[in-house]
């Protein structure tokens, strides 16, 4: 079909694609509608998406579960996205300690971009973005995050 999103690709943009499928995305933002915008389009990629309104909930997830890229609102009610990256950054476990994120706000603050990424962020990416650049800086850091995790196993195995 003309229509179709995988006609479009080229060869090489479907193999990027299918290398990501199964990888995880945890989004933190206590806006329901932005997690049910950015779960509804990465899913459609293949990539699982976990969701949290607040922080403490996204850090008893990220304990728990495997995640290869985080999504973060820093300006969030009692608890703030610069917090949770520092406690992220903070555990012992290099795995979960170096996982990519991104930093994905309203916030207006002045140098708020070099706030974040002095945080522990990859990435700031300012809202409302445009909707390309985002995917595409999500699918980047998924593609390092899942070429990391490769090798990683492969030295364990060797």
């Amino acid at each position: 079909m003309p229509g179709n999103f995988e006609d479009t690709r080229s060869q090489k943009d479907r193999k990027d694609l299918d290398i990501l499928q199964g990888l995880t995305i945890l989004v933190v933002d206590n806006n329901t509608d932005i997690l049910f915008l950015i779960t509804h389009i990465f899913e459609s990629y293949g990539i699982q998406v976990i969701t949290a309104s607040n922080t403490s909930t996204a850090f008893e997830i990220i304990k728990q579960y495997r995640v290869d890229l985080l999504i973060i609102d820093i300006a969030m009610p009692f608890d703030n996205g610069y917090s949770l990256i520092q406690k992220v950054r903070s555990l012992t476990s290099p795995q979960t300690r170096e996982i990519p994120a991104i930093a994905f706000t309203g916030s207006s603050e002045n140098k708020a971009d070099k706030k974040a990424l002095a945080a522990g962020f990859q990435t700031y990416i300012q809202k409302p973005s445009d909707l390309e650049q985002f995917i595409t800086e999500v699918l980047r850091l998924l593609k390092v995050s899942s070429q990391k995790a490769s090798s990683s196993l492969a030295t364990i195995i060797y």
